[in-house]
């Protein structure tokens, strides 16, 4: 039953029964008008070759049997308007072709006139050339071979009917062409029906001109056989058709073989002789090539047509969840760019953002967590329906919005996010917007995420952009947007700070740090510009301008025979992501020659979340070519044990967060030993950094942590600064840096 269901469904592909979506059939009728293009251009040339053919065996000879211009006129106009009202239809049409697919919703002023006045031409030279004597002797016609006293008589009154469609139908056909152009020009878009009767029409014209032909030619007396083509014309025009005018097989199947029994059929009863067996043979295999032919093309143009419609869909839609990705409804709307008060009173951007996501990822698995996606997308969409609703990446959505009943909508998105939520622990934050007049989509967007970001409460669910924010977020657009001029300009550095041996006190090291000194903001801290760097995923460009800084002012002090100690240089889980770390510190520390035993990678903990098998690589490959590599912040996340377990580092860096309340909690001091012996029982060294008095320095010692770092040896110092105190010997650099 089921091999039967699927042969249905492949006959009805093959023959074109299936429904095809809106955009196939607009993109089949576009290939029709593109072929449009190309039958018009050989219609042009054709008729060109055939008015210089009719002039020099013709035209020019028989002239000089008349005196006067009108005469002349009238002789030369005689042989030549048929083929140049042929030229005025091929021309029409491919300036209409033309037209139609470069400007879909209104043609420009000089394309506009083209079309009129092509389209024109065809009618009215039309009645310039109107056959009248053909149609006074044409009713009643009889057709029987014995109504004419000989062959010749009858093939030229059957000519004369053949006549009678190609000569209505072209102005017609310039009709379609002037109705098309004034529609398009006051309704500002393309008409399909009209589209089609244009095609169908010149194909009409066509192929009854090679019926015509062909037809007379075959039945003219065999006497003239030197004169006779055959069927060629017939063939020709028939291929011309049913190759570059593609239709659903099942009517380009009924057409064809209508088209080839009508034409046998005129050739059989009013014909000057029978078909041989062999001219039949050849006649149906011609058929059937023709029809495997225009099966193969139509198959082709569906599947362009699918993997179009699938990119364009692409291009719009969000990968995961059916509806919008934010860059498309940011083009939407910036075609209007917010200048129309009307479009954007009462609206609303909103960013939504959906807490603590990743534990649905970690607990449930990838799969459970984009089927929750999926679902509160789809929420989402209900809930704002008719409204622009994007997914712009991860857990965030973006909507723009009518703010009407805006708290009731918020709050039930909040219940649909709980509800999905699968028992863990999952909240919404929502950040509004309202946009002003000339205001980009984009910053608009950005504005809502910022306004989302405020929210610190965990009983509010939603924060709307106001005065007050606007100064920061100014502030934070301006890091975003002078990131790379500051990097430039080295108004990014990196500043030092020390870190000792436990026991000695000696400097063996430093943590670089980026600090900001802005013209405009001065000093800036990391806290001013590190979440709004990883926010924008940009964090990366910073990060590598702190190693080629490092390494700089390293080989500058390898230069000047100055003391150097080992620094450490901080990579996060969006480095892994950006950029290839391990390729980014080999191609600089070779640029700068330097000693990889003296460049410790420190790497959070955060980025071992992800891509473990990745990141182990990367860290063994590290290894192997001579780094240190430090565990940063260890304990400050919920997998710190497994880390342990996964990974090989030479440091683990035990977070700041262990120090506080150090005489006030006596189970952080046994948590810190069972670290410290822990670090040591796998053969890794311990620091401890936000080391801050003289007793916490003394216990870490005792407990066997080897290295130490906080405010009691020392703040981040300038490059300068922090050599000035090896110099003056306030930090003693220990003999044993490695």
């Amino acid at each position: 039953m089921e091999l039967l269901k699927r042969a249905f469904e492949g006959f009805k592909n093959l023959f074109g029964f299936k429904k095809n979506p809106k955009y196939v059939k607009n993109y089949l009728n576009e290939a029709n008008i593109r072929s449009g293009i190309y039958m018009g251009g050989v219609i042009i040339l054709l008729e060109l070759w055939l008015i210089i053919r009719q002039t020099n065996k013709y035209v020019k000879p028989g002239i000089s049997d008349y005196s006067g211009f009108t005469d002349k006129f009238k002789f030369a106009y005689s042989f030549l308007n048929l083929y140049i009202l042929f030229l005025f239809c091929g021309l029409s049409l491919m300036i209409y072709a033309i037209t139609y697919l470069k400007n879909r919703k209104k043609d420009t002023k000089a394309e506009f006139i083209l079309n009129l006045v092509f389209g024109s031409l065809c009618v009215f030279w039309f009645f310039m050339i109107f056959p009248a004597d053909d149609l006074k002797n044409l009713f009643p016609l009889e057709f029987s071979k014995s109504s004419y006293p000989d062959e010749t008589t009858r093939a030229r009154n059957i000519v004369r009917y053949l006549n009678v469609p190609i000569y209505g139908l072209m102005p017609l056909f310039g009709s379609l062409i002037l109705a098309h152009t004034i529609y398009k020009h006051f309704k500002h878009k393309n008409n399909t029906v009209i589209s089609i009767c244009i095609i169908i029409t010149f194909a009409a014209i066509c192929l009854i001109f090679g019926v015509r032909v062909s037809y007379y030619d075959f039945c003219y007396p065999v006497e003239s056989i030197e004169r006779r083509k055959m069927l060629t014309c017939f063939f020709t025009m028939t291929v011309f058709v049913a190759c570059l005018l593609i239709f659903k097989p099942y009517i380009s199947i009924i057409m064809l073989i209508t088209i080839f029994m009508v034409f046998r059929k005129m050739l059989f009863n009013y014909g000057a002789r029978e078909f041989v067996e062999g001219d039949d043979i050849n006649y149906i295999t011609f058929l059937v090539a023709l029809i495997m032919i225009t099966i193969s093309m139509y198959q082709q143009r569906i599947n362009e047509a699918n993997k179009d419609m699938h990119l364009e869909h692409d291009a719009k839609y969000d990968y995961l969840v059916d509806i919008y990705n934010v860059k498309y409804i940011s083009s939407k709307i910036d075609l209007k760019t917010h200048q129309d008060l009307s479009f954007i009173e009462n609206k609303i951007y909103l960013f939504i953002n959906i807490v603590n996501f990743r534990t649905i990822n970690d607990q449930k698995g990838f799969e459970a967590g984009d089927l929750f996606l999926k679902k509160v997308g789809l929420g989402i969409k209900k809930l704002f329906s008719g409204e622009l609703v994007s997914r712009q990446s991860d857990d965030h959505f973006v909507v723009f919005a009518n703010d009407s009943n805006l708290d009731y909508k918020i709050k039930e998105l909040s219940k649909t996010v709980k509800e999905y939520a699968m028992g863990l622990y999952v909240e919404l934050k929502v950040g509004g917007y309202r946009p002003k007049r000339g205001e980009l989509p984009n910053r608009c967007i950005d504005k809502a995420r910022y306004a989302c970001g405020m929210i610190k409460r965990k009983n509010k669910l939603y924060i709307e952009y106001d005065d007050n924010m606007d100064e920061v977020f100014i502030k934070h657009q301006y890091i975003v947007n002078n990131l790379d001029l500051a990097i430039k300009n080295n108004w990014i550095q990196a500043y030092y700070q020390p870190v000792v041996w436990s026991h000695t006190k000696e400097l063996c090291g430093a943590e670089a740090l980026a600090r900001w000194i802005d013209p405009k903001y001065g000093f800036l801290s990391p806290a001013d510009f590190i979440s709004v760097l990883e926010n924008t995923r940009l964090i990366h460009k910073l990060d590598t301008a702190i190693i080629e800084f490092a390494c700089r002012e390293m080989r500058r002090a390898l230069n000047e025979n100055k003391p150097i100690v080992p620094v450490s240089i901080n990579f996060s889980r969006l480095d892994f992501e950006l950029m290839d770390v391990e390729k980014t510190l080999e191609s600089i520390v070779e640029k700068y020659n330097i000693d990889r035993r003296f460049i410790h990678v420190e790497i959070t903990e955060s980025a071992l979340a992800d891509n473990v098998e990745s990141l182990n690589t990367t860290i063994k490959n590290l290894k192997e070519k001579g780094y240190t590599i430090w565990l940063d912040d260890f304990g400050s996340g919920y997998s710190s044990l497994n880390v342990l377990k996964d990974f090989m580092f030479d440091v683990v860096k035990i977070d700041m967060k262990f120090l506080s309340n150090f005489n006030e909690n006596e189970r952080t001091k046994d948590i810190l030993e069972y670290i410290i012996k822990l670090v040591n029982r796998l053969n890794m060294k311990s620091l401890t950094e936000g080391v801050e008095t003289k007793e916490q320095a003394e216990f870490l010692d005792n407990m066997g942590c080897g290295r130490l770092q906080g405010y009691l040896f020392g703040k981040p110092f300038k490059i300068d600064d922090f050599e000035s105190r090896i110099e003056e010997g306030i930090f003693k650099v220990s003999k044993d840096l490695l």
